[in-house]
């Protein structure tokens, strides 16, 4: 069990947040360590692009060592609510040389709170360590762009809808039972108890003082696991990190195919789940405001869309 000391001021500085590299280092975690979880599409594609352009250090290295951890700098710490792509590959290009020989260590010989017999090390993981922290950051920081831009670009749009639905039920939830019966319900291995977060985690006994905790929903994930929180002494300590759960969605989307109303209708479409304001779905969608609000009309002239003045803007939302 991993215990989480955090107090009252703690729980007032946790916060939600998503990022896209979790998403793809959730996956690569799953596929490495409990691939009948992952569904066959999404199987396909991570094999697809692992093969196709041979990545396979970012395969050994997301999968995890010999006790299946895998380094947490694959899974930068979340700077805002939302970070984007790029900013996360920095994180993961730059992180400190002594924080990456200090994950990986102990991805190769394990934690000292970790009772997981180990392993034998994988030879591609020890040749890309021969040549340095720095390249292999750099390494890594590549192969997880083609990765994530061959596996998940394609359906950001609708990946993140679906995290910032959950979040968003989450706070609903928050706000209607309170805080500590919202954690409970994040997974079952995780308990809120005596001003704390107990993480049942089978071979881990550590126990750890937090002032802050970060909650990242997981679409790869059944069970809640632990990221980047360390016992006092760790090089560069990262804000403690859980990955939980994210409630698989009960909507389904209008039986409408790109091929009927046009890629960017579509995008525009999944983005809608909850209301946006046109110069919002420009940024989002890396559009001009002008096609944005063009392809609005259209959509709301067919029933697609209804909208609402707030203050001096107009929220266009899916109907």
């Amino acid at each position: 069990m991993i215990r989480i000391e955090m107090g009252a001021e703690g729980l007032g500085r946790t916060r939600f947040a998503v990022g896209p590299l979790n998403v793809a280092a959730n996956l690569l975690h799953a596929l490495g360590r409990n691939p009948q979880s992952v569904d066959r599409p999404w199987q396909a594609k991570a094999g697809e692009a692992l093969r196709g352009r041979r990545l396979g250090l970012l395969a050994v290295l997301g999968a995890g060592g010999p006790h299946g951890y895998a380094p947490d700098f694959l899974r930068p710490e979340p700077l805002t609510f939302h970070t984007s792509l790029d900013t996360a590959l920095h994180q993961v290009a730059t992180a400190s040389t002594d924080r990456i020989r200090y994950e990986l260590t102990q991805a190769l010989g394990g934690h000292s709170w970790d009772n997981t017999p180990a392993g034998r090390p994988p030879r591609l993981l020890l040749e890309a360590m021969q040549q340095g922290e720095d390249h292999l950051a750099q390494r890594i920081a590549d192969q997880m762009q083609q990765f994530w831009q061959l596996v998940f670009a394609p359906h950001w749009p609708r990946l993140q809808t679906r995290l910032e639905e959950d979040i968003a039920s989450k706070s609903t939830a928050i706000a209607r039972d309170g805080v500590t019966h919202a954690i409970n319900q994040l997974s079952s291995n995780l308990t809120w108890r005596d001003a704390g977060l107990d993480l049942h985690i089978d071979a881990h006994q550590l126990k750890i003082d937090a002032d802050a905790l970060i909650l990242v929903p997981c679409i790869f994930s059944t069970r809640a696991s632990f990221c980047a929180g360390e016992p006092e002494g760790t090089p560069d300590p990262r804000t403690p990190l859980i990955c939980y759960p994210a409630l698989t969605p009960t909507h389904t989307p209008p039986p409408l195919t790109d091929e009927l109303i046009g890629n960017t209708r579509a995008r525009l479409l999944a983005e809608l789940t909850q209301p946006r304001t046109t110069t919002d779905l420009a940024q989002r969608l890396h559009l001009s405001r002008a096609t944005v609000s063009y392809h609005l009309q259209i959509l709301h002239r067919a029933g697609l869309l209804h909208r609402t003045h707030h203050s001096r803007h107009i929220l266009y939302q899916r109907s």
